[in-house]
């Protein structure tokens, strides 16, 4: 039997991958994957120009990883195609501190009863949309995904605030609007998050997390698919 097969995109810091992991948890006794499309980032070596030796300040303000050119889609599509068909795939493992793929190291993804599959350029390309049975789009206001991006580059990436204004400014502002929000459109279910909770740098509580998977539940109630 196929996966059900569930696309969740928006801008970053939008709130996605909370609700990816949410939802996750909730339908693993039944068996979920998850894929991050992140992971498809290119290794130093196959971006145009090639960026390697380069400092990670260099490649920050001179490579907009925002721009679905910098990821390898076409690999990430027949991971797709191939989950959906009920095979498992090989990913590829990206480190954001490098910005670089770690040699030798891949992460099996097994088709489970579901695959929740993550990321900004989820469906950039409206084709995509075939390989998926629900997709969901999270919206939250422009201010409250840059202060997220900002904490997250601080505390996960080791960046400071002056690389991650200068991304955001150079590129991440426009393939927003270019490669990500078009997608909107062509969605099942659009999930707007104010980001109240997020802004004391707490990290969302457990009922704005619920708040946020209740409509995908529904959802997927109305579908049958967790009868």
């Amino acid at each position: 039997m196929a996966p059900f097969m569930i696309a969740i995109t928006g801008g970053t810091g939008s709130g996605k991958s909370t609700l990816a992991e949410a939802l996750h948890a909730r339908l693993r006794q039944r068996g979920c994957a998850i894929v991050t499309e992140d992971n498809y980032y290119l290794p130093r070596t196959d971006h145009t120009p090639p960026v390697v030796g380069w400092s990670n300040e260099r490649v920050e303000r001179e490579i907009n990883f925002d721009d679905p050119a910098t990821k390898d889609m076409a690999m990430f599509r027949q991971h797709l195609v191939s989950l959906r068909g009920g095979r498992a795939v090989l990913q590829p493992v990206y480190d954001f501190a490098t910005h670089e793929r770690l040699a030798g190291r891949t992460l099996k993804i097994t088709p489970e009863a579901f695959v929740i599959v993550e990321g900004v350029h989820v469906l950039s390309d409206p084709g995509f949309a075939e390989c998926f049975d629900l997709s969901v789009y999270v919206d939250a206001p422009a201010d409250i995904r840059l202060i997220r991006r900002l904490r997250r580059d601080r505390d996960e990436r080791g960046r400071d605030i002056e690389r991650t204004v200068g991304q955001y400014l150079t590129f991440v502002r426009d393939a927003h609007e270019r490669f990500t929000e078009p997608a909107k459109s062509i969605c099942d279910l659009v999930i707007s998050e104010s980001g109240e909770p997020v802004c004391d740098g707490s990290g969302p509580d457990q009922a704005a997390i619920d708040a946020l998977v209740a409509p995908v539940w529904k959802r997927l109630g109305e579908l049958g698919a967790l009868d």
